[in-house]
């Protein structure tokens, strides 16, 4: 049977550096990875509209190493915390299905998936609101739609720290020559300048070009803080919603801890 190892985002939780990292790695025979833009062209967009002409990656008897959050959902349904996860995913159900995915603090991700849509999409204003859906939620509602499929979390913040350890995990021991040097940059989130800038172009689409002048003119940094839409006392709500999340989390699934012998989490593909 078909092995699919599927890291499906969430967003804005480092998959764009997981993505180009393993698009440079060597892999043993047995296992192969599909970049992203193959993989959503010839498979995952298909899948997500029903349009999918011929289930070519079923034909592969050994390992797919499959990465795209978009089969979460967009990133508004990203700011709704993915009201059907498994929507587009239970499509993978069939074969071998182990799922992968890194959650975030809701501080940072809500206002993170925000500035992401602002590149496909007009301007609309943040709304600083508790989310009303959880990673719990989410994690839930992939049990319920997948059942007996694995499902693998980690921790946004840990990535940071430990990515090599964490993909090559997620690869299932199955990297032979490991490569820390993605090939370009990925995108950086806005200033609070930034997002007063952008404020006045509500209702439209800013596009491309003047979205990376108006980053660029007032970068991140010293002079201009990143964009923080909360109150200190969301703040302290939002921490303790993420702390507990993850305390539950521990319970339903199994969570990457710091300090986890090699592949120890996630089971190799000849276990």
């Amino acid at each position: 049977m078909t092995r699919i190892r599927f890291h499906i985002g969430a967003h804005k939780t480092a998959t764009t550096h997981l993505q180009m990292t393993l698009a440079r790695c060597r892999l043993v025979a047995g296992t192969r990875y599909v970049p992203l833009k193959r993989l959503r062209r010839l498979l995952t967009s298909r899948v997500r509209k029903g349009r999918l002409i011929l289930p070519w990656h079923r034909w592969y008897r050994g390992t797919w190493l499959f990465s795209d959050e978009n089969i979460l959902g967009t990133t508004a349904n990203a700011l709704e915390m993915y009201p059907q996860p498994a929507s587009a995913l239970a499509y993978f159900a069939d074969c071998e299905l182990t799922v992968f995915l890194c959650v975030r603090g809701y501080e940072t991700f809500l206002p993170s998936a925000w500035g992401e849509r602002l590149w496909h999409h007009p301007v609309r204003p943040f709304r600083p609101e508790l989310p009303q859906r959880r990673w719990t939620d989410l994690v839930d509602d992939l049990k319920a739609a997948l059942p007996g499929v694995a499902i693998r979390v980690w921790r946004y913040e840990d990535y940071r720290v430990h990515s090599e350890a964490i993909i090559r995990d997620y690869a299932g021991g199955a990297i032979e020559r490991f490569s820390s040097s993605p090939g370009s940059r990925p995108k950086s989130g806005f200033s609070a300048r930034a997002v007063e800038e952008l404020g006045r172009y509500a209702g439209t689409k800013v596009g491309k070009r003047r979205l990376l002048s108006i980053r660029e003119r007032f970068p991140v940094g010293e002079n201009h803080p990143p964009f923080d839409p909360w109150s200190e006392e969301q703040k302290r709500v939002l921490a303790e919603m993420y702390a507990d999340d993850l305390a539950a989390l521990r319970e339903r699934v199994e969570l990457w801890q710091p300090g986890m012998p090699r592949h120890s989490f996630y089971e190799s593909q000849n276990e």
